[in-house]
């Protein structure tokens, strides 16, 4: 067992919120903000070769089912712009492989899984280690009131302005 010094994931993850941050060298490279609506686009083709460790064929189906609906789901998250970015089919690929085999029960796909997650920043300690942050959409709660019927139907542009400016001509 190593003694002293820092170890992978000690202490608190990084905050991009904090005061006195912006001279330490770990932040110099910034934060990559990531779109609140994920990722656009064609999900890309399944990389790895079909599952066949497993003799029951069953089973075998079960895992590719799992693999296809997790791999669509997974190129919807806003991580995924990254992972578009860097190239990392293959990894993600290895993340959404041990989760459909950890979801059967094995237990050594749900510790390699969870890994994965880490690495890929699909949880939010791993978003923050990664310098990740998912963009926040500020004027959503007004567009669902607008499309809520927020502004007063059947007024005119002319006379809500009117009643702004004091009901004056």
């Amino acid at each position: 067992m190593p003694k002293g010094g820092a170890r992978l994931n000690s202490g608190p993850p990084p905050d991009p919120r904090a005061l006195r941050r912006d001279g330490r060298k770990p932040d110099k490279d910034g934060w990559t903000t990531l779109p609140a609506g994920g990722r656009k686009g064609a999900v890309p083709p399944w990389p790895l070769a079909e599952y066949v460790r497993k003799a029951d064929p069953a089973e075998r189906e079960s895992i590719a089912v799992r693999e296809r609906s997790h791999w669509a789901r997974v190129w919807l998250t806003p991580q995924a712009v990254v992972w578009e970015q860097l190239g990392w089919t293959h990894e993600v690929a290895l993340y959404v492989r041990h989760l459909a085999m950890a979801e059967l029960g094995d237990l050594k796909a749900a510790s390699e899984a969870r890994q994965w997650s880490d690495r890929l920043g699909l949880n939010p300690a791993a978003l923050l280690r990664n310098h990740w942050r998912v963009s926040s959409d500020e004027v959503a709660p007004r567009r669902s009131s607008r499309a809520a019927g927020g502004a007063p139907s059947g007024v005119s542009m002319r006379d809500r302005l009117r009643a702004v400016n004091g009901g004056g001509d």
